[in-house]
């Protein structure tokens, strides 16, 4: 219960912030999400956060020697002349090579030199820690400071970074945590089908609100992530799968792709999540998983309005049979009283008949 309350705050207090970015990821929901991480991709990076776009721009291409050379330049630029970008862009290029105990020291240098003002510095500095390994919780406390100083910082998803960290710290005391419980602290129930979780609003259609905001953070979150942290990795394949919920329950989409990295990344609940994989491809065999987000979409509502529109059918048939069976039982109900009342009330007693001769009559 805990988690959901705290799950409910969160999405509640980060609501605002979705809600400016709603406009911006509406249309990328209709596209791949491979293709949603690389539009997003800019001087701001899911955990990492630079002032120049040049270092990370590098590192999402995986050109290692570009990363490198961008590292070489940094250094010579904070060496001719410190500053607080220059230190944060450095320290960011330390932690993409693995460098932490560099990227750290730097970090913690800049926060003193220049407390409380840079939200990048935070963020990139619970990141470090993370990455680090054996710091989660002061990695956690620095993420907060980050949101605290800048709740709009990657595109205001930060507050899930706070709650992987959060499922990271309950795994580290109880390693089957995420067995009975999720990162986002969502529960879509254990039937093949998800069900919306009585926390998350509905809209007049039956779709969930602010799913494409949400997934959006989730994307965004894995992008750099899985960068780092390589298959199996409960916690990601978690976080997919809820993605794959999120569609599934709450949207006209697809959930393959998400359902499918969750499996690859070792859900903790992978049997459930191939059931539901199992499930909607029977639903909607129609749909093609090697077609475009935007046509699957259109297939799934199409083959959802159906279902409804012969859902509505039989409730209406269901309906005219309960009429039509009402009003045989009441008229059955009225004929079967006439009779029985016609049985059981008093008869008049007739009269004898005349005694008659019929031998005189006759006479005549």
């Amino acid at each position: 219960m805990e988690g959901l309350l705290g799950a409910r705050k969160e999405l509640i207090a980060s609501m605002g912030v979705r809600n400016m970015v709603s406009r911006f990821l509406q249309p990328l929901r209709r596209i791949a999400p491979a293709a949603v991480l690389l539009v997003l991709a800019g001087p701001a990076m899911a955990c990492l956060n630079t002032a120049t776009s040049g270092l990370l721009q590098a590192f999402h291409k995986n050109d290692k020697a570009a990363v490198d050379l961008a590292i070489v330049n940094l250094k010579i630029e904070h060496e001719r002349k410190p500053s607080l970008e220059t230190a944060n862009d450095l320290a960011a290029g330390w932690t993409i090579v693995g460098k932490y105990d560099d990227a750290i020291a730097l970090l913690r240098e800049t926060e003193t030199k220049f407390p409380g003002v840079s939200a990048m510095v935070a963020a990139n500095l619970g990141t470090a820690l993370e990455l680090k390994g054996g710091a989660d919780a002061d990695a956690l406390d620095w993420i907060r400071e980050g949101i605290k100083r800048d709740a709009t910082e990657h595109e205001g998803s930060e507050w899930l970074h706070v709650r992987i960290l959060e499922a990271k710290i309950r795994l580290a005391s109880d390693p089957q945590w995420l067995e009975k419980n999720s990162v986002l602290g969502l529960d879509f129930g254990p039937e093949e089908v998800p069900v919306p979780p009585a926390i998350l609003p509905i809209d007049n259609d039956g779709k969930l609100k602010g799913v494409d905001e949400l997934i959006g953070h989730i994307e965004y979150q894995m992008l750099e992530r899985t960068k780092f942290a390589k298959a199996p990795d409960p916690i990601v394949g978690d976080l997919y799968a809820s993605a794959g919920d999120l569609v599934y329950a709450g949207s006209d989409g697809s959930p393959v792709a998400f359902y499918e990295s969750a499996v690859n990344y070792g859900a903790p609940r992978s049997a459930l999540v191939q059931k539901r994989i199992a499930r909607f491809k029977k639903d909607y065999p129609t749909v093609d998983v090697d077609e475009s987000p935007e046509a699957q979409a259109t297939e799934v509502a199409a083959a959802r309005a159906a279902a409804m529109a012969e859902v509505k059918q039989r409730r209406e048939t269901r309906k005219m049979l309960w009429w039509i069976s009402g009003g045989v039982s009441i008229v059955a109900l009225i004929l079967g009283g006439g009779w029985l009342f016609d049985r059981l009330r008093p008869k008049p007693e007739r009269p004898p008949l005349p005694d008659i001769d019929y031998d005189s009559i006759g006479k005549f």
